[in-house]
């Protein structure tokens, strides 16, 4: 796995995160994830990477948090749609870190499907099994996230 193209989503997570919510970020020990133990994660919003390099970006966090980054966006809705718009919401900051960190990356062909956000209590992604998957947790005073991540 490519240190300097994982950075790129990482830094790029940081930047906008701090930018979008006025929330600051630190970064935590990078771990190797067992893609066949549970997890903590709520929400995930997930990308496809295709052309130099193929993988998967998944940006986890939990509702909580989910919540704060809605108050803090601004966006008006009622109580009821609450959840539709986090889940909106998480997979509107994927798109934008993706758009961002593909324009950073300019000596390599990659192309990125649209986002997509699955939610529940310990749900499944289906990971590539031949595939280390890399999590590198942050920590804000909100909660959690995490950028998972998985190339070839």
């Amino acid at each position: 796995m490519d240190a300097a193209f994982i950075n790129v989503f990482l830094s790029e997570g940081i930047k906008t995160f701090e930018e979008m919510f006025n929330i600051k970020v630190e970064a935590k020990e990078p771990h190797i994830l067992d893609i066949h133990a549970g997890h903590q994660w709520e929400i995930s919003g997930l990308l496809g990477i295709t052309g130099d390099y193929k993988g998967v970006v998944a940006f986890r966090l939990h509702k909580v948090l989910a919540r704060k980054m809605l108050i803090l966006s601004g966006l008006e809705c009622t109580p009821a749609e609450f959840e539709d718009t986090e889940i909106g919401l998480v997979s509107e900051f994927t798109n934008i870190i993706s758009g961002h960190a593909v324009s950073a990356i300019k000596d390599h062909d990659v192309d990125i499907s649209p986002p997509f956000c699955v939610s529940g209590h310990n749900h499944m992604i289906s990971w590539p099994r031949n595939i280390p998957v890399v999590g590198i947790p942050f920590i804000t005073p909100y909660g959690p996230f995490e950028v998972d991540v998985c190339f070839k």
